[in-house]
């Protein structure tokens, strides 16, 4: 079940989930992009554990929920061939970045490992660091419920 609630990061009250499971609840902010799960504690091992395998971004601009006793952390989605969601920049002054994957010509293959396709980064789509959710859009994973 999906309910609403209050982001703990940029107190949005229209477009924070929380969606309910049987043994935990995930949370994601629409609007600056923020995601946790009610697994996430503040200070076990493996929160600890996973934040150290991040990136730096993401290490960075963690938030600690004490309401909820669990750590908030930017969003990195990728959706295999509808390509990536990903924070670009510093803790102070980052966007996030939605870059599609495109093929690869026959002749280029042979720079990246013989693939087909690729992440194009080199020209990935910026987006305000309180826009997530147009990135979100551009990616075509959701409907647009918010006001």
């Amino acid at each position: 079940m999906e309910i609403k609630i209050t982001c703990p990061v940029c107190y949005s009250t229209k477009q924070c989930l929380e969606e309910k499971q049987e043994s935990f609840s995930s949370f994601l902010c629409f609007k600056c992009g923020y995601m946790s799960d009610s697994r996430y504690k503040i200070g076990s091992v493996n929160m600890i554990e996973n934040i150290k395998k991040s990136p730096k971004i993401v290490q960075d601009t963690i938030h600690e929920d004490n309401t909820r006793d669990i750590v908030w952390m930017l969003s990195v989605i990728n959706m295999g061939q509808m390509g990536m969601i990903y924070p670009e920049g510093s803790k102070d002054a980052y966007v996030w970045k939605y870059a599609k994957v495109v093929d690869i010509p026959p002749e280029d293959r042979d720079k990246y490992d013989g693939h087909v396709q690729r992440l194009d980064v080199e020209n990935a789509k910026s987006f305000h660091k309180f826009d997530f959710l147009s990135a979100c859009d551009e990616l075509g994973m959701t409907k647009r419920v918010f006001n």
